[in-house]
């Protein structure tokens, strides 16, 4: 009898032992579960607000950018709206970062044109440009940025640059005669004490006489009777307008062109190369034997 109750006692142990280290937590743990409240839409800090109520802790994830859509507003949650968590569970919002904002790239040191190719890349644009004489950098290389690199700015800003223009070499700014006449160029030229230099004459669609290019260029610095060289438009010749003509020409199908030669040498074939009619040989073999026949052979003529 006493070993019967010996053993029950142990049961019954054993089973409150079982209910308070394995049953009772897991009910408590799977009992205690919240519903995951709708908050995209409102803004992070009123959505963090709902949450805690709720008993959740709260995040902030990803920023997403979106110009229609105002600073911190919450784009998106997880876990998702409605979904049955434990208490306590983090809930991650995405919120928007408003428009997108660019990263100025460090240009100093860079030539002009990658200086622009730079900021293209990040759809920003070159602003106003300043030459400097200066040896501090290469001719047509960055010196400076007005917007330092790093900062963060709308898409499309303006970044002004500061340019080497190369070393001082004198104390007069060579003038811009590009588009004017020869005329008028040498007059400006003149005008600065500098002296005109080699002119050449180059082919152009451009107005006869018009200044095409100069060298040096517009705005380079000269010393008193520094040659600037010309380059002056002249009209086409025939010969250039008719290569002109050609080239256009070359751009016609081949197919076309193939055809075409195919009809000029069949229409250029020698005389003996072209198709014989043998029937019309055979008519003429057979005129030459009656004629033959009908000839009468001369008589001989005798010898004494």
């Amino acid at each position: 009898m006493l070993k019967k109750l010996g053993i029950l006692s142990l049961i019954v142990v054993a089973f409150i032992l079982l209910f308070n280290s394995i049953l009772m937590p897991w009910y408590v743990k799977h009992s205690n579960l919240v519903k995951v409240p709708n908050v995209t839409g409102l803004n992070f800090l009123d959505a963090k607000k709902v949450l805690e109520q709720s008993g959740l802790d709260v995040k902030q994830g990803d920023i997403r950018y979106d110009e229609s859509k105002p600073i911190g507003f919450v784009m998106d949650q997880a876990p998702a709206v409605d979904e049955m968590v434990k208490n306590g569970r983090r809930v991650y919002l995405t919120v928007c970062g408003g428009e997108q904002l660019m990263e100025v790239p460090r240009l100093i040191g860079k030539s002009e044109r990658d200086a622009r190719f730079s900021l293209v890349q990040r759809n920003l644009q070159v602003g106003e440009i300043v030459k400097k004489f200066t040896t501090e950098q290469p001719e047509d290389f960055v010196i400076s940025q007005v917007i330092q690199p790093g900062s963060k700015v709308k898409k499309g800003t303006k970044v002004d640059l500061i340019i080497s223009n190369g070393q001082l070499l004198g104390s007069i700014i060579v003038p811009d005669v590009v588009g004017k006449k020869l005329a008028d160029a040498r007059k400006l030229i003149e005008d600065k004490k500098l002296k005109l230099g080699k002119i050449t004459y180059q082919s152009s669609d451009l107005p006869v006489g018009q200044v095409i290019d100069q060298y040096p260029k517009k705005d380079k610095s000269a010393k008193d009777n520094t040659p600037v060289d010309l380059f002056i438009a002249k009209k086409k010749t025939e010969n250039e307008k008719a290569a002109e003509d050609i080239g256009d020409n070359d751009k016609e199908p081949k197919e076309k062109k193939t055809t075409d030669d195919k009809e000029k040498k069949e229409k250029t074939k020698p005389a003996d190369e072209q198709p014989k009619d043998k029937t019309s040989d055979k008519s003429k073999e057979k005129v030459n034997d009656k004629a033959k026949e009908k000839t009468p052979d001369k008589p001989k003529e005798k010898t004494n």
